[in-house]
């Protein structure tokens, strides 16, 4: 094909210079047709194109059996012999005609300057057309001399694959030989791709590469110790795991014993900022946290339905969950309206001698009696709000005998509601009894 093609080439050549030696008349538009370049198809693709060759070099010689070749590629003609072209790397961009046309005497070969190529052409990388990701180094756990680079959403850490293999046994299979030996390597070093958040897997290489951290006995701020927890279950610390969990049980407590002597109770004990409910309960439901779920769903259903219902992120609580928590705290509020009445108007409120007492007063004023009892009532349920296992404050509503019997009442009921009413926040069982 090659030959075939080199001597059609040259034969036409030549006949066209015996043709302008011997043409009477030169048309005034010939200066402005470019002398044909001579060029040798070496770049051409191996297809097999069989030409018959006519009696007339021009005859029958249909061009689009040499233009389909060429437009099925994109190859750039070059002709290294050519004195014009003093580089390999020049574009000639060359324009295929039908040579039979009596309108045009040759071929037109455009040639273009290097200036006049696009960066596609010159085979540069577009940047917004690169496709590739943008990511950020994290300030603090980017070392230079590491040699692994963990990608975690947009943000890139770059460890020593040893120290965090040498952390836990999980870790070490993520960066095994085989895993970086398959790895791409977009900045000279392996990269694993974690489906961890940025947020989580810092506050992990924290753990790793700080001494002492986290101290034991002192609970860190909430988004710290849920990304702790979660790491710690995921990548195999179980100490670490261990210890933050028997940190909390202080904070809720399963047994009214501890639930009288706590110094700090619920999410208060994650200190500043105080952490949602909500968000403290979804992660005790997501790590399965199982001792803490009832009175962290207690704690969440204190806040009311607006808080019990928030749509904030991190703070949206199962459908399930939710109605459960809903259920719960209802039908504790009833049982301790039933135990008030029954404390209040039935039983030990009875006419008190003590002359400062409220309920000191002669039976012909039972209005004045009754007005006394609904506020005892009211302090007693909390007015349907609040928290229901506190003790009541009457203050100066009744003299002191009176405010000892009905203390004591009510911490008997509190008692009995705080072991069994709690689990059956949840739907464990546990209201039959109460």
């Amino acid at each position: 094909m090659y030959i075939e093609f080199r001597t059609i080439h040259a034969t036409w050549l030549q006949r066209r210079e015996e043709e302008q030696r011997n043409a009477a008349v030169v048309e005034a538009s010939a200066a402005e047709v470019e002398t044909p370049v001579a060029f040798v198809p070496q770049d051409l693709p191996a297809v097999h194109t069989t030409i018959d060759f006519p009696s007339s070099i021009f005859q029958h010689l249909e061009p689009i059996s040499v233009v389909q070749v060429a437009e099925s590629t994109s190859t750039t003609f070059v002709d290294a012999h050519d004195p014009i072209v003093s580089s390999p790397t020049l574009n000639i961009s060359t324009t295929f005609v039908d040579i039979r046309d009596p309108a045009v005497s040759s071929p037109t070969l455009s040639i273009s300057t290097v200036s006049d190529l696009t960066p596609t052409e010159l085979g540069d990388d577009i940047g917004e057309d690169s496709g590739e990701r943008i990511t950020t180094r994290h300030e603090t756990f980017y070392f230079q001399d590491g040699n692994v680079e963990i990608l975690c959403g947009d943000t890139l850490f770059r460890v020593h694959s040893t120290v965090i293999s040498f952390a836990s046994s999980k870790l070490r299979d993520i960066l095994s030989q085989q895993a970086l030996l398959h790895a791409p390597m977009p900045e000279g070093c392996a990269r694993i791709t974690l489906t961890d958040s940025a947020e989580d897997f810092a506050v992990l290489l924290k753990m790793i590469y700080t001494p002492g951290f986290p101290a034991r006995n002192k609970i860190p701020e909430f988004a710290t110790f849920a990304s702790l927890l979660r790491m710690a279950t995921k990548h195999g610390f179980s100490d670490v795991r261990e210890g933050l969990v028997e940190d909390l049980k202080g904070a809720y407590p399963t047994k009214w014993e501890d639930f009288e002597t706590a110094r700090v109770l619920g999410e208060d004990v994650f200190g500043l900022p105080r952490p949602h409910p909500n968000a403290v309960l979804k992660l005790f439901l997501e790590q399965r946290i199982k001792f803490a779920l009832p009175f962290a769903a207690y704690r969440a259903g204190l806040g009311g339905s607006s808080a019990l219902a928030s749509d904030e992120p991190g703070t949206v609580l199962p459908r399930l969950t939710l109605a459960s928590i809903v259920d719960g705290i209802g039908k504790m509020r009833r049982v301790g309206i039933v135990t008030a009445h029954i404390v209040v108007y039935n039983r030990d409120m009875e006419v008190c001698s003590e002359s400062t007492c409220t309920l000191n007063v002669d039976i012909d004023r039972t209005k004045q009696r009754m007005k006394a009892l609904n506020k005892i009532f009211n302090i007693m349920i909390g007015r349907d709000e609040g928290d229901l296992l506190s003790a009541p404050s009457l203050g100066d509503t009744v003299c002191a005998d009176c405010a000892k019997r009905l203390e004591t009442t009510h911490l008997n009921w509190r008692k009995r509601l705080f072991s069994v009413g709690l689990p059956g926040l949840l739907g464990w069982g546990g209201w039959e009894g109460t």
